[in-house]
């Protein structure tokens, strides 16, 4: 008899947790980086992506949202946000999206620190010092296929800085090791997973310089009550122990500041 009480009031207790999930609102969480740590492995659906998804859907038991995660091209990406789908975009910053003065979206305060970090052999350490200092006779810069740039894109089009592309970061790593590019560019958030997972801490080096710096926020689309809730969240990172976890899992850390 207690055994049939117990069984009744577990299956009554998950038919209501099933109705209360039912009954919020679906919001969608674009992400249009399918690289580490963002995405480890899209089959399998294990990145920072799925983490940070998971944490707000576990762990938020008073937000009214379940939040989905779609994984979305670029240019979709643009397509969407031109037809004001309603929505947010994980991991971006406003010179992304031309909205430096954050007047086409909304912006939660930033999430992580990141940087386009120029990586070399640790027994042949390069310092960026500037577009000259890639410009010198049988320097070899590595680049991601499609990539732009930034302040250093107008010498690669001049053919001033000689620049070598393969089709994905990781290939990049390969090519410094078997001396076939000087340094490659990366962002650092991709470079510290790669370092933590191939164990390569004494054989790169970083130059001190990056060829920029710049925050990953979320970007909320025409949606103020789903923007107050997520930087309700965002705001409290810095304590979260989980996240800090999570975070360490990645080879990263908490921001240092705004």
């Amino acid at each position: 008899m207690l055994r049939h009480v117990i069984l009744s009031t577990v299956i009554l207790f998950s038919l209501l947790f099933s109705t209360l999930i039912k009954s919020k609102e679906i919001v969608t969480l674009w992400s249009y980086y399918d690289y580490p740590p963002f995405v480890i492995s899209l089959s399998d659906q294990k990145g920072l992506n799925y983490d940070f998804v998971e944490m707000l859907n576990l762990f938020e038991l008073d937000s009214p949202y379940e939040y989905e995660l779609k994984m979305v091209p670029r240019k979709r990406l643009d397509s969407y946000l031109s037809m004001d789908q309603k929505g947010a975009v994980l991991w971006v910053n406003p010179l992304f999206f031309a909205d430096l003065k954050r007047e086409k979206f909304a912006w939660t305060n930033r999430v992580l620190e990141d940087e386009q970090s120029f990586i070399s052999r640790a027994k042949t350490p390069f310092i960026y010092k500037g577009p000259e200092s890639l410009m010198t006779p049988g320097f070899i810069l590595g680049g991601v296929r499609g990539h732009l740039y930034g302040a250093i894109q107008k010498e690669i089009d001049a053919g001033n800085i000689v620049r070598s592309d393969v089709s994905n970061a990781k290939q990049n790593i390969g090519m410094l090791l078997k001396d076939r590019v000087n340094s490659f560019l990366i962002p650092l958030s991709t470079m510290k997973y790669f370092e933590k997972e191939m164990k390569l801490t004494h054989k790169i080096y970083y130059s001190p310089t990056p060829l920029n710096r710049y925050t990953r926020h979320i970007l909320i689309n025409h949606n103020e009550d789903v923007y107050n809730a997520l930087s309700k969240v965002v705001d409290k990172l810095d304590q979260d122990e989980y996240w800090k976890t999570l975070l360490d899992q990645y080879g990263l850390s908490l921001p240092r500041g705004d």
